[in-house]
């Protein structure tokens, strides 16, 4: 079937730029498959017609798309459009078994789609054989349940032979224990393990120092913020965890989890867990005060308004030695007096922050602070 002239020349860029605005905003009389055609070209890619076409798209009618659905497409590209953009079961298991879907297609859309009709994805072996990343996005889908992250798994170990029978046992024990509730819903979104990347390496340079006060701190049980020892069980599952692992662990994990990885001598890994989205103003309070993160961490928090506002995470960072000077020289005038006293006799922090703090005390003895 030809395409409608309007819809040619807009594919081939000719077309005037009022008349493409109001084709892509559904103002012109085509016929639905050649609409869909350049909503497609407009939003899939970024163009100047992007938002207006996403925009019109929103509101099209689901009974206008029953027909073309159900027919093959060429060019595709309108399936990852309603794959991404709309959210009707309907819609999106017609555009899943559609004859003309790709899996480049599945693997651009699997990260927008909802947990309905992840299933529909795991069954077409045909789409994700040809690209495995796909079971990737499956497994770290935030809706997908344990069923398919199972299913996963085992098509990765009988189908694809992509991992050992010992990963795919331990990663399948994950998989139980966190649909029983005893380890946090981020386990089961763990990518496969691989080695350390030259990043990921680097990241672990520390100081003599930090070092010394991490070995020291190993040889402790581990405790929260709030002084309640960690589970063992929980502490051997991190230890054995590849780096990038843990990197998604501390992205998403719970509260224990971040306990532990703020303690890991990789950078990368104690940014994030600071970034996690999930993290408490307890937490921050308890790492700010830390002396084995790095100073990444703590130029993080230091950032943060919001944070800042908090008094003890305030004095948490300015009396930990570890905050770069120029940091705690900015936010240790708001300490209580009887805080800026004890900083005066901290002989771990810097002279030049002692010798500010005494001057500060002195002067609202004198009554000019």
């Amino acid at each position: 079937m030809s395409t409608h002239p309007i819809v040619e020349r807009f594919l081939k860029g000719s077309l005037p730029e009022p008349m493409a605005m109001a084709l892509v905003g559904g103002s012109l009389p085509v016929p639905t498959a050649d609409l869909l055609q350049a909503l497609a070209h407009a939003a899939v890619r970024e163009t100047p017609y992007t938002q207006r076409a996403l925009d019109f798209l929103a509101t099209m009618p689901e009974s206008l798309f029953a027909g073309v659905l159900s027919e093959p497409i060429s060019p595709p590209a309108p399936l990852q459009l309603v794959l991404c953009h709309r959210k009707e079961p309907a819609l999106l298991e017609a555009a899943l078994l559609n004859p003309s879907l790709t899996s480049e297609i599945v693997e651009a859309s699997v990260p927008s789609l909802p947990g309905s009709v992840l299933e529909i994805v795991l069954n077409n072996q045909v789409l994700w054989l040809e690209r495995p990343r796909i079971l990737d996005l499956l497994e770290e889908h935030p809706e997908g349940e344990y069923v398919i992250k199972r299913r996963v798994n085992e098509f990765r170990f009988d189908v694809l032979r992509l991992i050992p029978e010992d990963v795919k046992h331990a990663r399948l024990e994950i998989i139980d224990e966190v649909e029983a509730g005893r380890l946090d819903r981020a386990w089961s979104e763990l990518p496969l393990p691989k080695e350390k990347s030259k990043e990921e390496a680097e990241a672990e340079i520390e100081s003599e120092e930090m070092a010394a006060e991490r070995r020291l701190l190993a040889a402790k049980p581990p405790v929260d913020d709030q002084g309640q020892e960690i589970n063992l069980t929980l502490t051997q599952r991190v230890s054995r965890l590849s780096t990038n692992q843990k990197i998604m662990l501390a992205i998403k994990g719970g509260k224990e989890e971040r306990a532990l990885l703020i303690r890991e001598a990789n950078r990368l890994i104690q940014v994030n867990v600071i970034r996690n989205g999930r993290i408490t103003e307890g937490e921050v309070a308890y790492i700010a005060q830390m002396r084995t993160v790095n100073e990444e961490v703590l130029r993080i928090i230091s950032n943060s308004r919001e944070w800042m506002k908090k008094y003890p995470i305030t004095k948490s960072l300015v009396m930990n030695p570890r905050t770069p000077l120029p940091v705690a020289m900015t936010h240790f005038k708001r300490l209580f007096e009887s805080d800026l006293k004890l900083l005066m006799k901290d002989r771990n922090v810097a002279e030049l922050l002692r010798r500010e703090a005494k001057r500060m005390v002195e002067m609202k003895a004198q009554g000019k602070g």
